[in-house]
């Protein structure tokens, strides 16, 4: 009995094998050469970029207050550079002030929309960020990696939804978290405005 049940194991394996590789080819073949088109909109979600018109405010959450700052002014700097207008620091001492800005940081539409009208911002970008511990690795050098979800909330929808991670290597902790931030935020930009 047994070895009918491991020739019909060795059986199933080969056909799942088979099947998976007819199935992988040809996109590993596509991708290979450099020609892996993008899925069809009706696959998922693909964003359109951030509207110009008006100003923008980015506000930004997260574990630690340098990191956070470190998000707000590379995204700004990286708009600004794209032809953006963003927000002077006096209306954004002022959003930050506010109640509404706490939900806002949270991901409540409304309260963007709310914070949006009050200051007369057209766009507003919310994002959480968040990185993970550095970990050292085979070369004593230690390797960060840090993620930032993204929302951008123009008029009454959201415009661009999406989460995006960096990875750098570093000499310490801190400088390989500070460079992972400064590149998940770097990508964050060129996605929002694709």
């Amino acid at each position: 009995m047994k070895k009918h049940n491991i020739a019909r194991f060795i059986w199933v394996f080969i056909l799942v094998c088979c099947v998976g590789f007819l199935v992988a080819a040809p996109s590993y073949a596509a991708a290979k050469k450099g020609k892996l088109s993008a899925p069809p909109k009706e696959a998922g979600y693909t964003p359109e970029p951030l509207p110009k018109k008006g100003f923008v405010a980015i506000l930004v959450k997260g574990e630690d207050e340098q990191h956070a700052a470190a998000v707000t002014s590379i995204m700004a700097q990286q708009l600004r550079a794209r032809g953006y207008k963003i927000v002077d620091e006096k209306k954004l001492a002022a959003i930050r002030r506010d109640k509404a800005n706490r939900l806002a940081l949270e991901g409540n539409v409304e309260a963007i929309l709310k914070l949006g009208s009050q200051y007369g911002v057209s766009v507003s970008i919310v994002v959480q960020e968040r990185a993970g511990e550095p970990r050292e690795n085979e070369f004593g050098l230690y390797t960060g990696t840090s993620s930032l979800a993204v929302q951008a909330v123009s008029g009454a929808s959201l415009v661009y939804a999406d989460t995006v991670q960096g990875k750098q290597v570093g000499y310490t902790q801190d400088e390989a978290a500070q460079k992972s931030i400064e590149a998940a935020a770097r990508l964050a930009v060129d996605r929002m405005t694709q």
